[in-house]
């Protein structure tokens, strides 16, 4: 069970990676832990996920957590590009 969620975030990372996102992005999913391996559903629709990674991403005034207000900006056009626009 470890190897195989090692290898999902490996996987997730990696593809993350490649899309020019903010490495910043990939240490909040991994430091969130709510969503396991490549799951889109879970990434796209789970409030609690996102607000988590708003606070990882941003910190509670948007500037003090792990990314810059520029990549915050570039994780967020990712989102989009996988999940759609945000559901309102």
């Amino acid at each position: 069970m470890k190897l195989s969620l090692a290898v999902s975030l490996t996987a997730l990372v990696a593809a993350v990676m490649a899309q020019n996102v903010p490495p910043c992005l990939a240490e909040c999913i991994e430091e969130v832990n709510i969503c396991h391996g490549i799951d889109i559903p879970c990434f796209c629709d789970r409030e609690d996920f996102h607000l988590a990674m708003r606070q990882c991403m941003g910190g509670n005034d948007g500037k003090s957590g792990k990314c810059s207000e520029g990549d915050q900006k570039t994780a967020l056009v990712f989102q989009t590009s996988i999940c759609g626009p945000p559901k309102i």
